[in-house]
């Protein structure tokens, strides 16, 4: 139960932590009828986006696990004590872990990162360099940044870290396209994909792979 606690704190932290420039922003909004959370892009998305997005993820889990079954860089990288997966692995497969994963999965990865990422950083460049700049921008350093978290938790070769740079920016930048082209600008089938990706990516990586 302490574990669960901690793991809740550390999530709504870092949820915080990642809404705080986008709150700075909004302070400044023009248009005082729209609210935060409006702002952020939790808005009503259509069916076809949720639709997309569980396709879009379940496909992305399957390649990375694919990636990782042919190259045994990837799959050590994965499994290193350091990495979120090693550690779930280490931990083992109990009520605590499952627990620890699904509010890894659904709150501390998926929702700060798309607050962030698609809700504001996307929103924002899209709207000073058109679509097409704007999408290729904010998933860039979306891949980026993972591939800093990756290096520094694995301390992998560059064979995986370009890998994951490549999968991570893709995905960055397909999710950004649905929100865009398909959910009204909604985050919500963005946090759909995020979450559910990351929640089975999780379980097959560090107990079935």
């Amino acid at each position: 139960m302490t574990q669960t606690i901690n793991d809740l704190l550390s999530a709504f932290l870092q949820v915080i932590a990642f809404t705080f420039i986008p709150f700075i922003f909004f302070l400044f909004l023009k248009d005082k009828n729209v609210t935060f959370f409006k702002y952020l892009g939790f808005t009503q998305p259509t069916k076809k986006s949720i639709a997309i997005v569980i396709i879009v993820s379940l496909l992305s889990v399957c390649s990375m696990i694919g990636l990782a079954l042919i190259d045994d860089g990837i799959k050590q990288a994965m499994l290193s004590p350091n990495s979120v997966t090693g550690k779930f692995r280490v931990e083992g497969f109990n009520l605590t872990c499952i627990l620890s994963i699904l509010i890894m999965a659904l709150i501390k990865t998926s929702l700060s990162e798309e607050i962030f990422f698609r809700g504001f950083l996307a929103k924002q460049l899209i709207h000073k360099l058109g679509f097409q700049i704007g999408n290729s921008i904010q998933s860039v350093i979306f891949g980026l940044v993972h591939l800093l978290l990756f290096w520094v938790l694995t301390k992998t070769t560059i064979i995986p870290l370009i890998i994951i740079t490549i999968f991570s920016t893709s995905i960055g930048w397909i999710i950004g396209y649905i929100k865009e082209k398909y959910a009204n600008g909604s985050v919500i089938p963005g946090w759909i994909a995020h979450g559910l990706g990351n929640t089975v990516s999780y379980l097959i990586i560090s107990f079935l792979l």
